[in-house]
């Protein structure tokens, strides 16, 4: 993908998964401007990195066992940070994914 196609498609995708909780939140505005960046980041990296995102081997027990507590410890962090408000949810499971994304692109360029 030509890389000003996928910063468009992942300024869209940020903006689509951003404003909806800029609308109907009254939490911190900061917080909220910051999911923008961070969701902007994470979707341009998913998209270029797509294949190697699709193409995890997900059938060794170690990966399944680091999958499980991930997902857990994520779950119930994003339930904490949920209660708080929404847009902190909304960070930390953006913060989640760019782990996740950012690791796979460090790999897939070696």
């Amino acid at each position: 993908m030509h890389p000003a196609l996928r910063y468009v498609a992942s300024l869209c995708v940020a903006l689509i998964l951003t404003l909806p909780i800029a609308a109907f939140t009254t939490a911190n505005r900061f917080l909220v401007v910051s999911l923008l960046p961070l969701y902007w980041t994470v979707a341009s990296l998913t998209l270029a990195h797509r294949h190697a995102l699709l193409s995890i081997p997900r059938d060794a027990a170690p990966a399944r066992k680091r999958g499980a507590l991930v997902g857990g410890v994520g779950a119930l962090t994003g339930g904490f940070l949920l209660q708080t408000s929404i847009p902190a949810g909304a960070a930390g499971l953006g913060l989640l994914l760019l782990g996740t994304v950012s690791t796979v692109a460090d790999v897939d360029d070696r």
